[in-house]
């Protein structure tokens, strides 16, 4: 078989389409979460449907973080093992524009997060840096700047792809259509975009690091506005990156079976990426581990309330325990052989309990702060102490949905591009 019939039955065969069942079936996620989100507005107890958008922005924006991370992480290191999952990492990030409009909606409820948002009781040494105006100006500058550095890096790294698809097998949709306009010859417009994604992917593996620490310390660490790390911003780029391996072990699993691409995601390749996220969950765990540390042996009492609120109370102590067996003991000991990383099923179950761990994480950073502040605000009575873990309609059905919209988001993606990169020299069986 010629290079170019194997690469048309390639196409042909990865070739995403979504049934109009699933289709129905994540909108009708999407509108649970849209219901559950407009109740909790009209209810007396409003800010538990902003806290639990929040939650959910920040775990699904994560993943989406990390998906960009990885295709920055394959096209810098020309990693050949990465190439065939490199698209699937793509379509994870296709869902930071709404990740974005989310984060807007997210200004609306911030009087629900933030103490500092009454001038009055702002740390006086912060007041700079906590102030709603410059919060909403960083916040919108950085997010559109990604947004905009993520459309421009896609188009760079999947034009070639669309205009090879488009010429061997007459690929083409609307939206593939507007990537590949004034599109010349196959060889030169491979050359432009490698030069185009080799100079770019440096910016926007720093730009992730950027984002990542901004999102922290701003829509996460701010809730407590006493309490700061320097390293929160790593913990959650870490994370985010655990996230996206997480989801890539569950998506390429699912792929490889349903697409027969065996010979591209191979065992060893499946193998290098459960490798790796067993070495992002050991990274972060060292993160968590250093900040303790520090506040320890510096003696910072200052610092100390946010991590016995979460550690040693009653209410959340026992949560902390659980993300250190989901997130740590499980997929330490599940990923520490080289069986347990070569079996498709097994390491896609320890994937499952890591994104369920991280999105525990998420609540168990954001939603104490909250308490705390609405019960020193006097909306919540915490004479009895802090209510503690209450999961309730709004945090259930706020998941469904924005689980469903970004499955939606990438499921669409997939459909409209090429699922392999089969312009990219590197891609090949291995």
């Amino acid at each position: 078989m010629s290079r170019d019939n194997e690469t048309i039955a390639l196409l042909e065969q990865t070739q995403f389409r979504t049934s109009g069942r699933l289709q129905k079936f994540l909108f009708c996620f999407v509108a649970v979460g849209i219901i559950g989100f407009v109740a909790g507005l009209i209810g007396d107890r409003s800010y538990l449907a902003w806290q639990a958008l929040l939650v959910n922005t920040m775990f699904f924006s994560g993943i989406a973080l990390g998906g960009l991370a990885f295709s920055v992480i394959f096209t810098i290191t020309n990693a050949k093992w990465g190439r065939p999952i490199k698209r699937l990492a793509e379509a994870l990030c296709a869902f930071i524009p709404i990740s974005a409009l989310l984060f807007c909606l997210l200004f609306f409820g911030a009087n629900h997060f933030f103490e500092w948002m009454d001038y009055d009781k702002v740390v006086y040494t912060k007041a700079g840096w906590l102030n709603f105006p410059f919060f909403i100006l960083r916040n919108v500058l950085f997010l559109g700047l990604l947004v905009g550095g993520v459309g421009y890096y896609l188009k760079a790294v999947i034009r070639p792809d669309i205009g090879m698809a488009g010429e061997l097998d007459n690929f083409g949709n609307p939206f593939a259509d507007r990537f590949v306009r004034n599109y010349g010859s196959q060889d030169r417009e491979e050359a432009r975009a490698e030069k185009r994604a080799r100079t770019f992917a440096p910016l926007l593996g720093v730009l992730f690091f950027l984002v990542s620490t901004l999102l922290a310390f701003d829509w996460m660490m701010s809730i407590d506005q006493e309490w700061f790390s320097p390293m929160f911003g790593a913990q959650y780029a870490i994370a985010n990156l655990i996230g996206a391996a997480a989801g890539l072990l569950i998506i390429a699993g699912v792929v490889r079976k349903k697409f027969q691409l065996d010979a591209y995601i191979t065992i060893d390749r499946y193998r290098d990426l459960a490798r790796l996220t067993f070495v992002f969950c050991i990274l972060w765990t060292y993160l968590i581990f250093a900040q303790v540390l520090v506040i320890w042996y510096g003696n910072l009492p200052e610092e100390t309330p946010y991590l016995i609120l979460r550690m040693q109370s009653l209410e959340w102590g026992w949560m902390f325990w659980l993300i250190f067996i989901l997130v740590v003991v499980i997929p330490f000991f599940g990923l520490l052989s080289r069986a347990a990383c070569s079996s498709i099923w097994f390491s896609r179950l320890i994937a499952v309990d890591i994104l369920v761990g991280l999105w525990v994480e998420k609540y168990f950073l954001i939603v104490p702060s909250i308490q705390e502040n609405n019960a020193t605000a006097g909306i919540i009575d915490a004479s009895g102490g802090l209510p503690g873990v209450s999961l309730n309609f709004y945090d259930v059905s706020i998941t469904i949905g924005v689980f469903g919209a970004f499955l939606l988001i990438s499921l669409w993606f997939l459909q409209r591009v090429p699922a392999v990169p089969i312009s990219d020299p590197l891609f090949d069986r291995q």
